[in-house]
């Protein structure tokens, strides 16, 4: 049996495994997914690779989510689980999801992402605005022009018609990366990190810069790092996974939702850019005195528990 047969490898050793492990589920999932969108929608992406052309005149929208489902299931969800059995003995103890903290907890983790919306507008709005030097001019273009082209992604992805495209979409966009890539890169990542490096701290940071980068926008680089280290100091404060899960679940779930009611005229226009408009420094700040107050009491919380 190979249940925790690795575990005695050195730590470096442990972070190249799981890189190869995910590399290779995730090649094999893809695969899968070529062939289910052959089944489901008559799209052969073997022969045709602009069959899943966001771009194009046309986009299959439905097999472009289909096809995202499988492969961030591929990527995030299922490599983890596969990783923690081949290190530990004890998979769900691995991944730090083997209990669930109190209903206050939780709470404060939900609420502490709702007050820090405006502070990551703002990190937003200032990421956006950086330039860089002359002879990385073509460099800028090109982030600029990706980051144009991702844009555009997510406004057709965020094209819901109805309640069961909500529902989708929350399904595709908040539960599955939640799950996923607090599976990988808090649950695995972060630990491997943390004790390669001998710091918790830089497990933190390396592996919310990983995250960060992940996402391939350079102008919201540093917001998602920001929430990468939130979620990580929020899995070190309470020792369960699910906590930093909830907390990406609310924060992408909320830019779902706004997205959908905004559309709807059920909120105003600019109801998911607070903290990025001319007001940004007020409520910015209030934002930041709010999250302060709440990490700090997460913090204490913790702290008494392990005293006691």
């Amino acid at each position: 049996m190979l249940k925790g047969k690795f575990s005695q490898l050195s730590n470096f050793n442990q972070v190249l495994l799981s890189l190869c492990v995910v590399v290779g589920t995730s090649f094999i999932i893809l695969f899968v997914g070529s062939l289910l969108s052959y089944v489901f929608f008559g799209i052969n992406i073997m022969t045709d690779a602009s069959a899943l052309d966001i771009h194009g005149e046309n986009p299959n929208i439905s097999a472009l989510k289909f096809y995202q489902a499988i492969y961030s299931t591929g990527m995030f969800i299922i490599p983890p689980f596969i990783i923690a059995y081949l290190f530990s003995s004890n998979v769900r103890k691995y991944l730090q999801i083997n209990q669930l903290p109190e209903f206050s907890t939780f709470l404060q983790a939900f609420l502490l992402i709702v007050v820090s919306l405006p502070l990551i507008n703002m990190m937003a709005e200032l990421n956006s605005h950086i330039h860089f030097p002359d002879f990385l001019k073509e460099l800028e273009q090109w982030m600029r022009h990706s980051e144009e082209q991702a844009a555009l992604v997510t406004e057709k992805f965020l094209c819901m018609n109805n309640i069961g495209d909500l529902l989708l979409n929350l399904v595709l966009i908040a539960v599955i990366p939640a799950l996923g890539e607090e599976l990988l890169f808090r649950g695995v990542l972060q630990k491997q990190l943390s004790k390669w490096t001998g710091s918790v701290h830089w497990g933190i940071f390396i592996s919310a810069a990983c995250f960060s980068a992940l996402h391939m926008q350079f102008f919201g680089f540093f917001p998602r790092l920001f929430l990468g280290m939130l979620f990580g100091y929020l899995l070190v404060w309470t020792g369960s996974l699910w906590v930093p899960i909830l907390a990406h679940l609310v924060n992408n779930g909320l830019a779902v939702s706004a997205s959908y009611f905004i559309d709807k005229g059920q909120l105003p226009e600019k109801a998911d850019s607070i903290g990025s408009s001319d007001l940004m420094w007020g409520t910015s700040i209030i934002s930041l005195i709010l999250f302060s107050i709440l990490t700090y009491q997460l913090f204490k919380t913790r702290k008494r528990q392990i005293e006691s």
